[in-house]
């Protein structure tokens, strides 16, 4: 079989990042795939492709009949307008989350891949994190969601609000932990730099569980945490610095064996003290491989093209999280 010929439209910023990456896996393994064509409309992305042996093309539809797989990584506005393109094609498509612009879109989107039996992921790359995925096996019912998602003003990827850009990642993990859709959604947001709000919060009330999400844009530091609390313990992780630690109930405390209640800590000493939290708690430390959640993905997405499979975060999952992420914007709307 012949390597899946892959190609990237847009080499800005994390259009870079994904040619650098498909570039490293052909690298490791050429009979899997070849970086067959990079395409930019702008003079800095033609000064990135040289970099690279792969053909260079100002016009994305010059990539018909030269790629098997594509990454779509342009502005969200122009997502629905390559993405349908390529997927009538019978081209397997990453797009770059959010899915478009629109639900509309995004469900047109998923209605052309499901028409043309085309391979369509959506790059919610967090779910790739190495520290989610080393919590995963963890994961129970979750009771409370708390995520936070800041960064310093980015000059980029301004097109949309905070939500889109930002808040959609911490959307699409509380829609895959939940397993379930929000029955009622709280949110407030306002523009601070951009003409799209720059600052977001908003509070999904699932059927069992309620996440409490927060995204700004406009910060002074970047900081990604996720904390669960769930029926036996919770987990605490950092996604930036890949992280996290997961605390559960003993046995000893689930069969109700011990009564927290009834212990008196004052008459403990510090020894004494950590000897009692051992049998009331159980600590596991969380550490994620070192496979950079971007090579996960895009390794999956290769694989999923060539043996025609399901991606992890297919099209149905990136309209889910939309549909969510609109209805929050549509909250914050009417404030």
């Amino acid at each position: 079989m012949a390597p899946l010929r892959v190609g990237v439209v847009g080499l800005g910023h994390l259009g870079r990042f994904h040619v650098e990456t498909y570039a490293r896996l052909q690298k490791k393994n050429p009979a899997l795939l070849t970086l067959a064509a990079l395409c930019d409309t702008m003079p800095a992305g033609e000064a990135v492709a040289r970099s690279y042996t792969a053909p260079f093309f100002k016009d994305y539809r010059q990539f018909e009949g030269k790629v098997d797989a594509v990454s779509v990584v342009v502005p969200t506005t122009f997502h629905h307008e390559l993405g349908c393109f390529f997927l009538e094609r019978g081209v397997a498509c990453l797009v770059e989350k959010p899915l478009a612009k629109t639900v509309q879109e995004a469900a047109e989107l998923v209605g052309k891949a499901a028409q043309a039996g085309s391979v369509l992921q959506v790059g919610h790359v967090e779910r790739y994190n190495p520290v989610i995925r080393a919590a995963a096996p963890y994961f129970g019912r979750p009771r409370f969601i708390e995520a936070t998602r800041i960064s310093p003003y980015p000059f980029r990827s301004t097109d949309v609000s905070v939500t889109l850009d930002l808040m959609i990642h911490d959307i699409d993990l509380a829609l895959s932990v939940t397993q379930e859709d929000p029955v009622e959604i709280r949110a407030a947001g306002t523009p601070v730099f951009s003409q799209t709000d720059d600052i977001a919060n908003a509070r999904l009330e699932f059927p069992s569980s309620v996440a409490n999400v927060a995204a700004s844009r406009v910060s002074l530091k970047k900081e990604r945490k996720w904390r669960i609390f769930q029926e036996h313990g919770y987990l605490s992780l950092n996604l930036l610095e890949n992280e996290g630690v997961f605390i559960e109930k003993s046995e000893a405390l689930k069969n109700g064996e011990i009564d927290p209640s009834k212990l008196s800590l004052a008459s403990l000493g510090v020894a004494a003290l950590t000897f009692q939290l051992e049998k009331l708690v159980k600590r596991v430390v969380l550490k994620g491989d070192k496979t950079p959640s971007l090579e996960a993905e895009l390794q999956d997405f290769v694989r999923c093209a060539v043996e025609k499979r399901k991606p992890l975060v297919d099209g149905a999952e990136g309209l889910r999280a939309l549909q969510v992420a609109e209805r929050v914007m549509q909250v914050m709307r009417k404030l």
